[in-house]
Parts: C-alpha cells; sequence; structure tokens
C-alpha cells in the first residue's frame, strides 16, 4: 500500500471535471493537479486513502505536446484549472466531455465543435473577492483551490486590468480606517466580501461592499478615495447570517443609481446586484445566439422561457416571436425581466414569479400552450413534474440551455424516450481555462 510522502512515477490518463490529472498506483487512481493527460510524471503523495490517493506535482518526466507555459503567477488560486493546457486542446476536451456525457446516455446526436474564443482572456465581467484575517491584517483575494484559504490575486488574467487600482484604494481605506475583516469561524469582523460587475458595452462599472452589520465604517473617506475612479454606482450589501453565501438581501445604494446597464444582441440589460447575468458578455451573445437560431422562430409562435432570470434570453426571443412567457424564482430577477422590456420598449413578453415545476403545469393546466419552450435551469437541471407538463405540452420545439453536460444528457434522454428527437447538439465555451462548458441542445417532437 503506498504511503503518503513517497514519490512515485505514473502515466496520466484523463482529467477530473475539475481540471486534475488521473492516472493510477496499483490500481488505486491518483489525483494530481496540475498533471495533463498523456503526460509521465512524477508525484508525491500527499493523500492516502483506500480507494483513492491525491498527489503533489513534482516533475513532468515527459510534457504533453498540449502543455503550454503557465500564464498566471498565482498557482495556488481556485479559479482556473487548466492553464497550462493550450486553448485548442481546451476546446477539444470540452467537446469530448459533452459527447462522452450523451453516449453515456445512450444518445448518438452529433456534437458540434465548441464555440471558443478567439482572446480568452479577460472576460470576466464579474469578480468576488472574499476578505479574510490575517497575522498581517485584513487581507482581500480568492479561495485557494478546496478550501477557504485566501490567495491575494490583484492581477487576474481572466479579470479587468482595473481591479489592481480599485483593490490598492480599497486596501488603503482599510488601513486607515481600521476596518476589520470578516472571520468565518467567529462570524465577527465587518468586511467579508467586495463584488464588481462591469458592462462590456457601456463601460459601466459597479462595487459592492458586502459587511457583516448594518454600518459600513468610513464611509465618507470611502467615497472621497474611490471618487476619481471610473464606478458608475456603489452599493452597500448588508448579510448579518452565517455561512459562505457571498451576498445578503439588503442593499444600500452609496453613489449612482445602485445598477449598471450592458448591451447584449442590440438590446439594453439593467444588473442590480442580486442580477443573474452571464459572467462572460462576449460568449454570452454567442450562446442566446445559437439558442434563438435552434428556436426557429417565424413569428406566430407562443414562446415559454424557463429560468429566465433577467430576461435576456426572453427578450431575445420576443423579438422573432408572437408572444413569451418567462418563469423565474426569484423576484428581484423579474423585476429586472420587466424593467428590461420596458427599456427595450417590448411589449409581446410577460414574466412569472415561481418554480418553473410548479407554475408551468399550473400554466398549461389552464389552457396555455407553448410552440417553443427554451429552458436553462440551475447544474442540477430540469425537476421530473416540468418534464413530464413538457410531453404533455407537446410543444415543436424545445430549446435547452445547459451548464452541466451529465444532468443535460440524463433530461435529453428522459426526453427522446417519451416523443422527443434530438437534433442539434452546440458547446460553447463560457469559461475558458476551465472544464466548465454551456450547451446548446435542440430537441423536436417526434
Amino acid at each position: 500500500m503506498p504511503v503518503a510522502g513517497a514519490l512515485c512515477h505514473l502515466k496520466i490518463l484523463e482529467l477530473t471535471d475539475k481540471g486534475d490529472g488521473v492516472g493510477r498506483i496499483d490500481g488505486i487512481p491518483l489525483y494530481v493537479e496540475g498533471a495533463l493527460p498523456g503526460e509521465e510524471i512524477e508525484a508525491e503523495l500527499t493523500l492516502v486513502k483506500p480507494n483513492y490517493l491525491h498527489g503533489r506535482l513534482q516533475r513532468v518526466l515527459e510534457p504533453s505536446e498540449h502543455r503550454v507555459a503557465d500564464f498566471c503567477a498565482h498557482t495556488d488560486c481556485g479559479g482556473c484549472q487548466v492553464r497550462t493546457l493550450a486553448y485548442p486542446a481546451q476546446l477539444e476536451y470540452k467537446h469530448q466531455l459533452v459527447v462522452k456525457a450523451l453516449h453515456q446516455q445512450g444518445l448518438q446526436a452529433e456534437v458540434l465543435p465548441v464555440l471558443g474564443m478567439e482572446h480568452p482572456f479577460a472576460w470576466r465581467n464579474k469578480a468576488q473577492f472574499a476578505v479574510r484575517p490575517t497575522g498581517n491584517g485584513p487581507a482581500i483575494g480568492f479561495y485557494r483551490k478546496h478550501s477557504h484559504e485566501l490567495v491575494a490575486c490583484d492581477d487576474c488574467a481572466v479579470q479587468d486590468p482595473f481591479h489592481e487600482t480599485l483593490l490598492a484604494r480599497l486596501r488603503q481605506w482599510i488601513a486607515s480606517e481600521g476596518v476589520s475583516a470578516y472571520d468565518e469561524t467567529q462570524h465577527s469582523g465587518e468586511l467579508r466580501h467586495v463584488m464588481t460587475r462591469k458592462g462590456f458595452a457601456t463601460g459601466e462599472w459597479m462595487l459592492v461592499l458586502v459587511t457583516r452589520s448594518e454600518t459600513l465604517p468610513g464611509e465618507a473617506a470611502l467615497l472621497a478615495l474611490l471618487a476619481d475612479l471610473p464606478l458608475t454606482t456603489v452599493v452597500h450589501n448588508i448579510h448579518p447570517e452565517p455561512g459562505n453565501r457571498v451576498l445578503g438581501a439588503t442593499n444600500r445604494v452609496l453613489c449612482g443609481d445602485g445598477v449598471i446597464t450592458d448591451r447584449l444582441h442590440d438590446l439594453e440589460f439593467v444588473i442590480s446586484p442580486l442580477s443573474f447575468y452571464q459572467v462572460n458578455p462576449r460568449q454570452t451573445d454567442v450562446l442566446y445566439g445559437k439558442a434563438l437560431e435552434f428556436a426557429g422562430l417565424t413569428g406566430d409562435e407562443t414562446v415559454f422561457d424557463l429560468y429566465c432570470g433577467i430576461g435576456t434570453i426572453s427578450l431575445f426571443l420576443a423579438q422573432q416571436a408572437a408572444r413569451v412567457v418567462g418563469i423565474e424564482l426569484v423576484a428581484e430577477a423579474i423585476a429586472d425581466a420587466r424593467r428590461n422590456a420596458e427599456r427595450n420598449d417590448i411589449h409581446n413578453v410577460e414574466f412569472h414569479i415561481g418554480q418553473a415545476e410548479v407554475v408551468v403545469p399550473e400554466l398549461y393546466a389552464a389552457g396555455e400552450r407553448a410552440d417553443v419552450v427554451v429552458v436553462d435551469p440551475p447544474r442540477k437541471g430540469c425537476d421530473a413534474a416540468l418534464l413530464r407538463t413538457l410531453v404533455e405540452m407537446a410543444p415543436q420545439r424545445l430549446v435547452y440551455v445547459s451548464c452541466n453536460p451529465q444532468t443535460l444528457a440524463r433530461d435529453l434522454a428522459w426526453l427522446c424516450q417519451h416523443g422527443f428527437a434530438l437534433d442539434g447538439v452546440q458547446p460553447v465555451d463560457m469559461f475558458p481555462h476551465t472544464l466548465h462548458v454551456e450547451v446548446v441542445a435542440r430537441l423536436r417532437r417526434a
């Protein structure tokens, strides 16, 4: 039996969905962060369990032909999982993840090549920095992989460089005003998180400061320090509850309107601190454009958009449909969706608050029918009650947008067993340098 601290030579066979290389020692899987498929490596065992092992990469003895230089100095950050895998190889690996998930469910549909980015850097429009106490005072950064240990990381390659300037000002405010950092274990201290959002098309910036109590220390000094920065709005979010959720329910607007705007596909969207809005706007345009293409609208259809968020897909669809019905659980998102419809002078769309698996059966029982349905559920996929109702409703086309190939394949297989045929699968790379992949699938009534 292997022991911790031992050095092992092994060949890496594949990657996990977290980006770790996987090989085998005496038949036991060994997970090694930073190792790539096809490589011969030397790893030090750091964790030994009866059914699996963890190791730390020591040397790459035979590198993969797809290995590239690491573009980031913050090797402990848990964000970009496959920084040393060449971008074309990342896209191919994501393609295979989708193919494999479908095949495991007995689905043989053609999966189109992944739509990637020309320049896969500085693509995020949202950043969430934790603020935690250290021996040298409060620190701002991201979490180390598989932990809540902080890694200072101002110069993140997938974030806007503006964060370096902004975080320097915030550290200056923290030091001068004696702002305490939030301690998760003691549920003490004030400043919990710093969140930013950027409108890529508009250049607008939002800064959100999350505190445990209703008081923001040194508020006037903070606003004075930020006065010359290109911030559209600054918001104080109050989050008094323990736990690792980033935002609380209450916002105080310190300057600006408390929202920013962005444009997608010639539409303008209002984004509040609590709004769900895809973090890669360039690829969001690609993703939603493909969903619109798959919907195949002629202008006469009634469309249901389930899990509609702030109405982004709904408004895309409404430009080519007779009527769109959006459904979303989060009340704040529905408020934003209605505001976005009004802002874009779109009047053939209506929004309902509630769980899709509850609202859709209610609408169907009341006589509502959809010619086309678009679903964009969370990672867990669609609820069984919703899928049953969709089968009974029998729309002509069903467009399924998913961030999880496994639950997508599960739901597609069930729908194909109950009257639908799968005839289009398009992955889109929304998260370069990770193994996350979005997929748009089209089903037709068989």
